[in-house]
């Protein structure tokens, strides 16, 4: 078997384990889409899988399909990390350039988006972020709000 293929096999028992399912509690739980002996065959890596079931598999256990391609288990948490912005601070804050108010303006479709926000702070994925800085084209933004006070600590 591939490096890639018994990653992913591991990734997938991993997972199913964490949500404290058995084989048989996910065949339910996706209403048959994922056969118990199938789900068992991946996770051993004796069948292989093409990247539309992955992805499939992916939706299902809520974690982005390259969760399965990281070098480790380190690198999949990074992917998994958010980072979150206080609002209250960015709308108060006097000393906003041309990037903060474009930051604004996306938080602010992100929340109507949602439609489930507080109104105090919003967490966003770190590839939301990767957004962020190609929609200001700073590479520095996430650092700079860090810096200005108008984000906290990225959490898993």
């Amino acid at each position: 078997m591939v490096e890639i293929e018994e990653q992913c096999a591991a990734l997938l028992r991993q997972l199913r384990r964490k949500k404290g399912l058995t084989l048989r509690e996910c065949e339910i739980s996706s209403e048959g889409r994922f056969k118990a002996v199938v789900m068992g065959s991946y996770e051993r890596g004796t069948r292989a899988i093409s990247l539309s079931r992955l992805q499939e598999l992916a939706d299902f256990y809520h974690v982005p399909i390259q969760y399965f391609f990281g070098s480790d288990q380190q690198t999949s948490t990074k992917q998994n990390k958010a980072y979150t912005f206080d609002l209250r601070k960015l709308k108060s804050s006097t000393h906003l350039d041309l990037s903060f108010e474009r930051i604004a303006a996306l938080l602010n479709h992100f929340i109507k988006q949602r439609g489930d926000w507080n109104g105090e702070v919003l967490s966003i994925r770190t590839s939301d972020g990767a957004i962020l800085e190609a929609f200001t084209n700073d590479k520095e933004i996430i650092h700079k709000l860090d810096f200005y006070g108008l984000s906290l600590e990225p959490k898993n």
